[in-house]
């Protein structure tokens, strides 16, 4: 594994701890949060909200797209996150959240973004610039917690300080030689993976696709478990191939009781072809989820040192950018 990789991996947790206090004003009152970005921007952001959703009685939206809903207006938090400050999409949710009044918060290593939120007096949080997108992540959830938690919803923050030490420890252990994550990367490293969860592991899901994607420079599909069950056991029966692989990632919990989970691993076994169930442990929802981002991270970097890649380069993202710019 390349040490910059490594770096970048462990840093995660304390990216995260660095940020989670941060404190914003925003004055009157917020009666719902908008959150628009691209990318690892936007799985951030759906992670924080997929962990919210369960707590907070306030209504969080994620956005990929320009057209930014006309809902969005004064009582509106919109939190715009970019990690170049460049992304065209971006820009142009920032250019209609300040046109509907919304209160604007921006998240970005500087750019565009940074100096027009800069010029129009916003609140910008910094993250540092000179390494791959997908690393600054750690910044960007620390972050998405202390903006919710100055605006009266600290239940993400709270839960993720109480969890940290573990976590931290389950980083470590995956840093070992023999961990699950180098067993899984053996396993998963010649197959294309289709990753099968529950919808509150949909931003794990997405964030699996991505590292597998970015890391291990493979293709990784993904879909909901709810789907599978009554849409797609039928091609899965019939499929004799040793290329896919199928992957059922949920929380050791969701086992309990006979829950859609339970129910769907038992469907996958009836149809008779090898699948792998990776149930993640911890105390919380939040534990849960992130132990199983981190463990994708590692194990599609240990991909990626097998095959002799390095998973920071991203020449062909990199340049589709380059030739969007010069557009």
């Amino acid at each position: 594994m390349s040490e910059q990789a490594r770096a970048r991996l462990h840093e995660f947790l304390d990216d995260l701890r660095k940020t989670l206090d941060t404190e914003v004003h925003v004055d009157g009152e917020i009666e719902s949060v908008f959150m628009g970005g691209m990318g690892g921007s936007a799985i951030s952001a759906n992670i924080v909200a997929g962990c919210c959703s369960r707590y907070c009685g306030i209504t969080m939206s994620m956005n990929r797209s320009p057209i930014v809903p006309r809902w969005v207006g004064k009582n509106t938090l919109s939190i715009i996150s970019s990690y170049s400050g460049n992304t065209e999409e971006t820009l142009e949710m920032y250019e209609r959240c300040k046109e509907y009044g919304s209160p604007i918060i921006v998240i970005t290593s500087g750019g565009k973004l940074k100096e027009m939120g800069e010029k129009d007096g916003y609140t910008v949080l910094s993250v540092p610039s000179g390494f791959e997108p997908r690393y600054s992540a750690g910044y960007m959830i620390g972050y998405l917690g202390g903006i919710m938690a100055s605006i009266g919803h600290p239940e993400f923050r709270d839960r993720m300080k109480q969890c940290l030490p573990s976590l931290e420890n389950f980083r470590n252990y995956l840093e070992i030689p023999g961990s699950r994550a180098h067993l899984l990367a053996q396993k998963y490293s010649d197959c294309v993976p289709v990753l099968c969860t529950e919808n509150k592991f949909k931003p794990v899901s997405l964030r699996w696709r991505a590292a597998f994607n970015e890391n291990a420079k493979t293709i990784c599909f993904e879909t909901s478990l709810s789907e599978f069950n009554y849409f797609e056991t039928t091609p899965w029966a019939s499929y004799k191939g040793k290329r896919m692989r199928l992957i059922v990632l949920a929380g050791e919990d969701d086992l309990a009781g006979n829950g859609l989970v339970k129910r769907a691993v038992k469907n996958i076994e009836s149809l008779g072809f090898p699948f792998d169930f990776v149930a993640i442990g911890g105390s919380s929802h939040e534990e849960r989820m992130f132990r199983a981002l981190i463990l994708g991270d590692y194990l599609t970097v240990y991909i990626a040192e097998a095959a002799g890649i390095d998973p920071e380069v991203t020449p062909v993202i990199s340049e589709l950018k380059r030739r969007i710019r010069s557009q």
